[in-house]
């Protein structure tokens, strides 16, 4: 028995017994979770669930079988459960955790996920995605998923709970582009009890995607569907097609809003696939309507960033040089595709007052800047290549090289866009692999805009047209012919004729009334034969 000193225990004899219980800061209670997993065969299984606070939406990472200390509040619990590698169930439930505060996720509970079309498809590979969601009104909503086939089955518990939402997308295809696909998406607040649902076939939209080959640094392609709204099943992903041929696929989409993707993979010198980039449309979708997308067209070139003087400093980025002119990042269009480096000076008076270097990967955001230091006329100009050291460029790439100029007025201490456009330059009548018959004659359509983009400045006035001229080369550059340029259904078009073989480059001059002028270079727009 340990005994305290005798002056000690005297001591604590003065001592009021009520100071004794009033004195000193409360110990605050311990508020714990502890999870249990059980799997469809009835075993307790180890899983790390998500659990996010219904108050906060602050996430948390909880180990079953452990006590993890948490702030004393409601929350949700998400989880996913595997079967011996056979089958996957998702469960989400809500909890109060308040002093020691257990919770067990019974696989055997849940119930099969099913989507189907009516009438029903054959000879197509049939998969289901499905995610269980916190749903805390946030935005931000944390989400756990899996997926399903015919031999994998996936499952989900149900419930009630409105802090639990559920989303499930079916898709149905045979992967080679080939062949009409589809993708559809069942939403819920709360998990039904039958978690399954049937589309009529005659109630989804038609969105037809043309995914063309030649500029696009890579010969293979992923057409794929990922759903886009603020909550459940925003994660959802849909591999539709892959393959190194151009493709036209017509993809059954049940109503909603979707992102349509055409993503890019090379095989890298390491022996590795890398994604390389791609570009995506988001679309919204209605019962019985077509639309439709085309990706990796002809004539990648400058994009729709123009310079800018801001605070008194001129600005323009160089990484936008090989832009599909179908995606400008502008109506739900975007992405970028394309290696490259380049070089960008701009001149005053006839010399050259800045230099500036794209040096491609790893160099984030590079552009030109240069503070004005007297009103005048300015010449922009920045040449860019395909540069992608990792991986082999396909034999026979188009868009290889791009050049583009700006003449414009700036002055010190303003803040506004130059007065410039873009100039687009967009081939008609190409086939899959962005070539055209050799000896026909090709209708080349001249997009000028001027959109401001970024930053937070004037965009002023735009500039007035005075001419457009474009000119043909056939041997890289080297020569050049003047192709007549004429209004075409109201869109200024070049018309050019094309040689009996090879490539055809192209280059636009846009002058304006105020004698300034944006001039665009492409090499190897596009192709013969």
């Amino acid at each position: 028995m340990l005994s305290l000193p005798r002056a000690t225990l005297a001591a604590s004899a003065l001592i009021p017994a009520i100071l004794l219980g009033t004195t000193g800061p409360a110990v605050a209670a311990t508020n714990t979770l502890s999870i249990t997993a059980v799997n469809r065969s009835g075993a307790k299984v180890a899983v790390t669930a998500t659990v996010v606070s219904l108050a906060t939406s602050q996430e948390y990472r909880v180990r079953t079988g452990t006590k993890r200390k948490l702030p004393k509040g409601n929350y949700a619990v998400l989880a996913s459960i595997g079967s011996l590698n056979t089958s996957t169930t998702l469960g989400g439930k809500t909890v109060k955790v308040s002093g020691a505060s257990k919770l067990t996720i019974d696989a055997r509970h849940g119930k099969l996920v099913r989507l189907g079309l009516s009438p029903a498809v054959s000879g197509l590979e049939s998969t289901v995605d499905a995610e269980i969601c916190s749903n805390t009104g946030g935005g931000a909503d944390s989400e756990v998923q899996s997926w399903g086939d015919a031999t994998r089955p996936l499952y989900v518990i149900p419930t009630a709970s409105k802090k639990i939402a559920f989303a499930a997308m079916g898709t149905w295809t045979d992967r080679s582009g080939s062949t009409d696909a589809y993708a559809t998406l069942y939403r819920t607040t709360g998990v039904p009890s039958t978690p399954s649902r049937t589309f009529a076939r005659s109630k989804l939209a038609t969105m037809t995607v043309d995914s063309r080959r030649g500029p696009a640094g890579t010969n293979y392609s992923d057409v794929a569907v990922q759903p886009t709204h603020q909550g459940c099943g925003s994660y959802l992903y849909g591999s539709l097609a892959n393959t190194d041929r151009p493709t036209t696929t017509k993809i059954h989409l049940s109503p909603g809003r979707w992102d349509i993707r055409g993503d890019l993979s090379a095989g890298a010198k390491n022996g590795q696939t890398w994604a390389i980039g791609g570009y995506t449309t988001t679309r919204t979708v209605a019962a019985g309507k077509s639309y439709f997308v085309r990706y990796f067209g002809a004539a990648w070139g400058p994009g729709f960033h123009v310079p800018m003087t801001y605070q008194g400093r001129i600005s323009y980025p160089l990484d936008d040089m090989f832009t599909d002119p179908a995606f400008s990042g502008l109506n739900g269009n975007y992405g970028g595709a394309a290696g490259d480096k380049s070089k960008a000076t701009l001149k005053f008076g006839g010399k050259v007052v800045k230099t500036a270097y794209d040096k491609g990967f790893g160099q984030d955001g590079p552009s030109l800047e240069y503070k004005v230091k007297k009103a005048g006329w300015y010449t922009l100009t920045n040449s860019a290549q395909r540069y992608y050291p990792e991986i082999t460029f396909p034999k026979g790439m188009l868009s290889t090289a791009s050049t583009v100029t700006y003449r414009f007025h700036a002055k010190p201490n303003t803040s506004v866009l130059s007065p410039v456009s873009a100039v687009q330059q967009v081939p008609a009548g190409l086939n899959g692999y962005n070539h055209a018959k050799a000896g026909s004659s090709t209708n080349v359509a001249l997009r000028i805009n001027r959109h401001l983009l970024w930053g937070d400045v004037k965009k002023g006035a735009a500039p007035k047209l005075k001419s457009l001229t474009t000119k043909a080369s056939f041997d890289g550059g080297k020569t050049w012919k003047t192709a007549p340029v004429k209004k075409i259904g109201g869109v200024w078009t070049a018309v050019v004729k094309n040689p009996g073989s090879g490539a055809v480059s192209l280059r636009t001059r846009a002058t304006y009334t105020n004698t300034g002028y944006t001039e665009v270079t492409v090499y190897r727009a596009y192709g013969i034969g």
